[in-house]
C-alpha cells in the first residue's frame, strides 16, 4: 500500500480485551474500502490476544508491540508515531465502527474542505455483565437526520468547563473523533513534541483540539459504536495506575494530575473537572482559561453535576465520597 495514499488511520491500543477485541477488528476489516491502514498496539497482553491478531492476514492491518508496557495515555502517544493516514482516529478495543463510516467521512470531508477536526453522534452497544450500570440495554442508536455543522471551537471549549457540553458533543481524537493528521503534528510541534499532557488522553485530546482550531465539524448521526463493558475506563480508576518503563524518546514523564487539582475530586468522574485540569496540564494555552473566573465556573459546574449524579445515579461515582467531603 502506497503511504501517501492513506486517507483514513485507525489506532487501536489494546491489552487483555480478546473477547470485545475480535468484534472491533470484525466491524473494521468487513468493510470493502481501500483506503485506509488499521494500526494496533497490543500492550503485553496475556489473554487470546495475541492468537487473534496473530490470524489477520489483510494489508491493511499492522500489528505492533510498544517496547515496555505502557499507560493508556503512553499507549495512545506511542501508537500516533505509526500513523501515515491525512484524518487519525483512536478506537477502543470494545468499541467498533458502523458499515457507512468511510463513505459517509468521504462525503462530509469533500463537503467541508476546511475542516480540521470532526466530532460525530456516539452509537452505544452494551457488552454482557453491565447490567448493573445500564439495565438490560443491547444498544442506543439515535439517529434524526439533522444537518452536519460547523461549531464555535472557542465557545465549545467555555462550555465544556461550564458543564453545558459533553464528550459526545466535540471533537476529540478517541472513538466519536476524527483528527486531521496536519493539526495533531501542529499541536506537538507546538508541545514539546508530545500531543497527551494528560492522564485523561480523550479528554486531554478535546481541549487541544478546540484550544487550536477556531471551528470543528459536529456530524448528527453516528458512524462509531461505543461499547460499554465491564473494563471500560469509564467505571473505573485504573487510568491511575502508573507503569514503569524505560527512558523512551515517545514516553512523556510529565503525565501526572495537576497539583493545582485535587487527586480526590479528580478521581469522582466529574467533566468540568477533567477539562479543568486538563487545561492546566497544556503546556502553551492562554493564561485566560486558567484565570479564577474560568476556576470559579468550573467548581459551580461541578457541584450541581456532582449532586445530579449523587441523588439519582450514586452509582456512578468513581471512588466514595460523601457530600460534606465534595
Amino acid at each position: 500500500m502506497n503511504k501517501k495514499s492513506i486517507k483514513y488511520s485507525i489506532l487501536i491500543p489494546t491489552f487483555n480485551k480478546a473477547e470485545y477485541l475480535q468484534h472491533t477488528i470484525k466491524s473494521i476489516l468487513d468493510i470493502d474500502y481501500k483506503n485506509f491502514e488499521l494500526i494496533i498496539s497490543d500492550d503485553f497482553s496475556t489473554d487470546e490476544t495475541p492468537k487473534i491478531l496473530n490470524k489477520i492476514k489483510d494489508e491493511r492491518v499492522k500489528i505492533i508491540r510498544p517496547p515496555c508496557k505502557l499507560t493508556q495515555t503512553k499507549n495512545y502517544e506511542f501508537l500516533l508515531n505509526y500513523a501515515n493516514g491525512d484524518w487519525i482516529t483512536i478506537l477502543g478495543d470494545d468499541d467498533g465502527i458502523l458499515p457507512y463510516f468511510f463513505t459517509k467521512l468521504d462525503y462530509y470531508i469533500e463537503k467541508f474542505k476546511d475542516v480540521e477536526a470532526i466530532s460525530t453522534k456516539p452509537a452505544v452497544y452494551y457488552w454482557d455483565n453491565v447490567e448493573d450500570l445500564y439495565g438490560n440495554r443491547v444498544c442506543d442508536y439515535q439517529n434524526f437526520f439533522e444537518k452536519a455543522k460547523l461549531e464555535n471551537s472557542k465557545l465549545s471549549l467555555f462550555f465544556a468547563l461550564s458543564g453545558l457540553k459533553n464528550r459526545n458533543n466535540l471533537p476529540m481524537i478517541y472513538t466519536s473523533g476524527l483528527v486531521k493528521k496536519s493539526l495533531i503534528e501542529k499541536i506537538k510541534k507546538k508541545s514539546n513534541n508530545f500531543f497527551f499532557h494528560s492522564v485523561i488522553p480523550d479528554y486531554y485530546s478535546m481541549i487541544a483540539i478546540m484550544y487550536e482550531t477556531e471551528k470543528y465539524l459536529k456530524i448528527n448521526e453516528p458512524l462509531f459504536w461505543v461499547g460499554a463493558s465491564k473494563f471500560s475506563t469509564g467505571i473505573s480508576t485504573r487510568i491511575y495506575i502508573e507503569s514503569k518503563n524505560e527512558n523512551y524518546s515517545f514516553i512523556n514523564k510529565n503525565l501526572e494530575i495537576s497539583k493545582n487539582i485535587s487527586s480526590k475530586l479528580h478521581k469522582i468522574g466529574i467533566s468540568s473537572i477533567y477539562f479543568f485540569e486538563c487545561v492546566l496540564k497544556h503546556p502553551y494555552i492562554s493564561y485566560k482559561w486558567q484565570q479564577k473566573l474560568i476556576k470559579y465556573v468550573v467548581y459551580s459546574s461541578s457541584e450541581i453535576i456532582f449532586n445530579e449524579i449523587f441523588s439519582k445515579n450514586k452509582f456512578r461515582i468513581k471512588i466514595d465520597i460523601t457530600e460534606q467531603e465534595f
